[in-house]
């Protein structure tokens, strides 16, 4: 198999010189490979269905979907490490090739997710070029790489490292992508007799490594990787309920989403690991279960439903007003809270989460991410016309703009639910869930006016490089540091050092204004204190109360969304053409501008400007900061007077007493 190299190529596909699979050894009982692709077909989805009817009324996404197929058909993909552009990686792909110092190169490569496009331009088009290509590249990859009987018994570091064979790759090429291969072309002449055979024979060797290593890997069920690991073997056993161990399979995976659901999704809702782009994930994996379940007729418990449906809440509530999720933790600022409203939609048949969405989100970039999932829709056509009767409207909801997820120690509070909202996103949690965390504690994310203000860097990387360090540092976040020290030790892309408490453990809706109040201990003797409100629904005060200084350094770091910023005499002003900023802080210290970077999907990265007001304290000092976002030219004149005891005096259009101490920031309006 060495790539197509011309339209000539497109005949009947052979497999010469190559010998004869035997699968019955697989079987619960022998049948010919005739009879077995029969009842593959069977099972299969009513695909020339689907494809009239979307290559009929879509044609945004049928243009777009071809164009990414012929760029996946010359061999170019986008990976971690291109730098967000297409790079040639084969043709057929080298699957065992890292490239750019990055894993996660060779690993995603090896998810195949160029597949979908290939194969849904084959369903659009009946072009076999599209086709054969997927075909070639299935059965080269079986070729190329090593698959052994006495593999499923290697050490379990094995599975966790960088080859193909590493067990979160099992479970998505086998939940996501293969399956794709089987319902694209399964009823076509390429896919053959011969084919199916190495298709069952390689699936089942990755499911029988999966089943053994997935559970020692992830023995608490509470992480993404095991819920994708379970839709991979529960897949495979759907499909093919001919295989001995489908039963078996069937029931552990089940048990295992189901198990992941109780261990991962919070009572208040969001997913354990705190990251708004993996709980979205986790909306599309633990939403395509209950998809899988009504396409193969069985269900899941109530309790799993119940906790679905409270989760799918936290995909909005993390999505900033301006439309894209906040990047806390490894999380890309992207519009995948469409994707937890699609499967919210699927499994539940509730078109609440898409209907908020399309509040925040412009109507074109809802409909261009639900489009990439509509090939799971049960009913296309449904599916496609309720999505367009969300257009035009403001969608209306009773959810209250004050959230607290007391696990994931997460405050979001907002002014409301339109794109012109305030709204801020503020976290503290040590030690942390896992090292997708950041070293962030109480760090915020601010949205206001239709302009992302202060913001969380992204991840930008997986790598271990520079890279990595500083987006994950806690300079790179808005939150304040003690002679510019972490919060706790860096050790690598995914390793800290020793953590100690930090939480939030108040939050608050008092009416004119809303409260979250937060501490943690990991700069002991020195202990942080930081209130954060939103007042008014005009400006944001934050207070941050240090106690045990012993002449010590003190750095406060606010990372803007703004290149454009200046120190002036009374603020620091950021400016842009959709809206502006002024930070107030007292006592103000030595105010500095440094650069900084955002990242909204792997490798990119925008200029940024970071502020920093430093100095050196000792005893117990506070220090409060107004956020007064606004537009036009002039910055609002406010004011910070401090009086004794942690009193002070705020006018920002309004008069405003502030008192803070350890546990509380109180705010009053005189009469």
């Amino acid at each position: 198999m060495n790539g197509l190299q011309n339209d000539q190529a497109l005949q009947p596909f052979r497999l010469e010189g190559e010998t004869k699979m035997n699968i019955q050894a697989l079987l619960k009982e022998p049948i010919p490979t005739g009879e077995l692709l029969a009842n593959l077909r069977s099972r299969l989805e009513p695909i020339a269905a689907k494809s009239k009817y979307i290559a009929d009324n879509m044609p945004e996404l049928v243009q777009a979907t071809i164009a990414s197929a012929e760029e996946a058909y010359r061999g170019m993909l986008k990976l971690p490490g291109t730098g967000g552009v297409r790079e040639f990686v084969g043709n057929p792909p080298c699957w065992l090739e890292r490239r750019h110092n990055d894993n996660e190169f060779l690993w995603q490569l090896n998810r195949m997710t160029h597949w979908q496009d290939l194969l849904e331009a084959y369903s659009l088009t009946r072009d076999e070029k599209y086709g054969r290509k997927v075909i070639e590249e299935m059965l080269d990859w079986i070729a190329t790489v090593e698959i052994r009987e006495e593999m499923i018994d290697y050490p379990i570091e094995y599975f966790s490292q960088c080859h193909p064979l590493r067990a979160l790759e099992l479970g998505i090429r086998n939940y996501k992508t293969w399956p794709l291969v089987l319902e694209h072309l399964g009823h076509t002449e390429l896919f053959t007799e011969d084919v199916l055979e190495r298709y069952l024979w390689a699936v089942h060797m990755q499911i029988r490594m999966l089943r053994k290593v997935s559970p020692i890997l992830w023995p608490k069920a509470d992480h993404n990787h095991f819920l994708m690991e379970c839709l991979g073997i529960l897949t495979t056993a759907l499909y093919f309920p001919e295989l001995r161990e489908a039963e078996e399979w069937k029931a552990f995976a089940i048990d295992g989403i189901e198990r992941c659901a109780l261990a991962q999704l919070t009572e208040d809702g969001g997913q354990i690991e705190g990251c708004p782009s993996y709980h979205n994930g986790c909306m599309f994996w633990f939403g395509l279960a209950v998809v899988l379940a009504k396409r193969f007729q069985f269900e899941f418990s109530d309790r799993y439903m119940e906790l679905l449906r409270t989760n799918l809440d936290y995909s909005i509530y993390s999505l900033r007003p301006t439309g894209k999720c906040v990047p806390v933790g490894d999380s890309h600022a992207n519009h995948l809270a469409v994707m937890g409203g699609v499967y919210g939609y699927l499994a539940l048949g509730d078109m609440t989460w898409l209907g908020l969405a399309t509040n925040l989100i412009d109507m074109r970039e809802i409909m261009s991410e639900a489009s990439k999932h509509v090939w799971r829709a049960l009913d296309v056509r449904r599916f496609y016309e309720d999505l367009k009767g969300l257009q035009g409207k403001y969608y209306e909801c009773d959810k209250l703009t004050t959230f607290w997820n007391r696990t994931l120690h997460q405050a979001i509070i907002r002014s409301g639910w339109d794109a012109e909202a305030l709204s801020f996103l503020f976290a503290c949690r040590s030690p942390v869930q896992n090292f997708h965390a950041h070293i962030d504690l109480m760090s915020f994310d601010f949205t206001a006016l239709g302009k992302n203000m202060v913001c969380d860097p992204g991840i930008f990387c997986y790598r271990e490089d520079e890279d990595r360090r500083k987006f994950k540092s806690a300079n790179y976040h808005s939150t304040l540091l003690i002679d510019e020290r972490d919060h706790f030790e860096y050790l690598g892309s995914f390793a800290y050092g020793p953590q100690k408490i930090g939480e939030i453990y108040n939050v608050e809706d008092r009416g004119f204004y809303q409260i979250a109040s937060a501490y943690h201990l990991n700069y002991e003797p020195i202990v942080h204190h930081r209130h954060i409100a939103l007042v008014d629904r005009r400006f944001v005060v934050i207070a941050d109360r240090v106690e045990g200084l012993e002449r010590s350094g003190v750095q406060r770091y606010f990372h803007l969304d703004f290149t454009e910023v200046e120190i002036a005499a009374d603020a620091v002003v950021a400016a842009s053409d959709i809206a502006n900023l002024g930070i107030y802080t007292e006592p103000r210290g030595e105010a500095d501008l440094l650069p900084g970077r955002l990242s909204d999907v792997n490798d990119v990265a925008r200029a940024s400007t970071r502020v920093r007001f430093q100095g050196t304290y000792s005893g117990t000092v506070t220090f409060v900061t107004v956020l007064a976002p606004y537009k036009g030219g002039q910055a609002p004149a406010v004011s910070i007077r401090p009086f004794a005891d942690g009193y002070y005096e705020l006018d920002c259009g309004e008069h405003y007493e502030v008192t803070v101490k350890e546990r509380d920031m109180t705010i009053r309006k005189p009469i």
